[in-house]
């Protein structure tokens, strides 16, 4: 068919350590609504150091990111790869065109799929064999246009319909099969949650979901319990923040005794509340720098439009912050040892 150049890199990319990503095989399909079918490439795309690089960006977020959820293929689905350690070139096409079409018939049944590329990659990294499913969904931008004409030269300003995501962003859609294990790493932000049926996967929650069933507990539960829902908010992301910074984990069952095992009623509910979400033994390995970025500061924002937010380690400093509740049912907050104030 054709020869394919294998562009092998050393990167670094934020919590992950040296590594080295060797690409074999890559492909693009056009999945555009607007059309009556898919467009499929009859070529591999041969791949330079600036779409490498594209690409490896975009993979090395889904891996990252804290939307990413665990899965697994069920057995006999018709998208297990049959190439596994032993890729092939014709396999890989084939399956990348069925994939594709796949795709597309979801996107003309469901109606609230974006258009968009689908990429596919088989790759290596760190000796480990992947293929990569990317959904490029298109992003809308101006850009010049430039028309020759009998008068002459006309520069218009035109809006693309058909940008891809940039590498500072992640891209909505994607899945990354470990080819050794057949586990899966699936990111699936799209309205109509449908990579899950498409590929015949059984997933778990991501790190985002988990955390926030958590909140949404605790917070349920301080409602419920606690006059100052603020402060007792504030002490739950504090522990979270600090475990984070410690030791990039979130032990949820030591998380929740640090914060309510002073109240016995309140952390028996929140652990009754987090087992039957089965989450009330797990422990969450986190290397998201963004994540614990979250979890660093507090936000207030108050009933008259007034936002604050806090560092989280000073939240509950009376030296610093203090909470007055006062007898109207008013709540007020007091600002303690302010040496400069800056405008933002």
């Amino acid at each position: 068919m054709i020869a394919i150049k294998q562009y092998p890199a050393i990167l670094y990319f934020k919590g992950w350590f040296m590594m080295s990503i060797t690409f074999d095989y890559t492909i693009i399909h056009v999945l555009d609504a607007t059309m009556t079918m898919p467009v499929l490439s009859t070529k591999l795309l041969v791949l330079n150091d600036e779409i490498e690089a594209f690409i490896t960006k975009h993979i090395l977020k889904v891996f990252d990111s804290p939307a990413s959820s665990k899965a697994y293929l069920k057995e006999g689905t018709q998208f297990m790869p049959d190439f596994a350690l032993a890729p092939n070139q014709e396999d890989f096409y084939t399956m990348s065109c069925e994939l594709a079409q796949k795709y597309f018939a979801y996107i003309t049944e469901y109606g609230n799929i974006p258009s968009g590329d689908l990429l596919m990659t088989y790759f290596t990294l760190n000796e480990r064999a992947f293929t990569a499913i990317l959904k490029l969904n298109y992003k809308e931008a101006f850009t010049h246009y430039v028309e020759t004409t009998a008068e002459g030269i006309m520069t218009k300003i035109i809006k693309h319909k058909g940008i891809f995501p940039t590498t500072g962003k992640q891209v909505d859609e994607a899945i990354i099969i470990d080819m050794n294990t057949f586990e899966v790493v699936l990111l699936d932000q799209s309205k109509a949650n449908y990579l899950p049926l498409l590929y015949n996967c059984e997933t778990s929650m991501s790190i985002k979901e988990t955390l926030q069933v958590i909140e949404d507990i605790a917070s349920e539960i301080i409602e419920a319990h606690y006059d100052n829902t603020v402060e007792a908010l504030s002490e739950l992301k504090n522990n979270i923040s600090e475990s984070l910074t410690e030791t990039q984990t979130i032990p949820i069952q030591k998380i929740i005794e640090k914060t309510f095992g002073k109240d016995k009623e309140v952390y028996e509910q929140c652990i009754d509340k987090l087992e039957e979400a089965g989450l009330d033994e797990t422990t969450l390995e986190v290397s998201q720098s963004n994540l614990t970025r979250k979890f660093a500061s507090h936000k207030l924002k108050t009933d008259m439009g007034i936002e604050l937010k806090f560092p989280v380690p000073i939240f509950n400093n009376t030296d610093y912050i203090e909470f007055i509740n006062n007898p109207d049912g008013t709540l007020s907050i007091m600002l303690k040892n302010i040496s400069q104030i800056t405008n933002q």
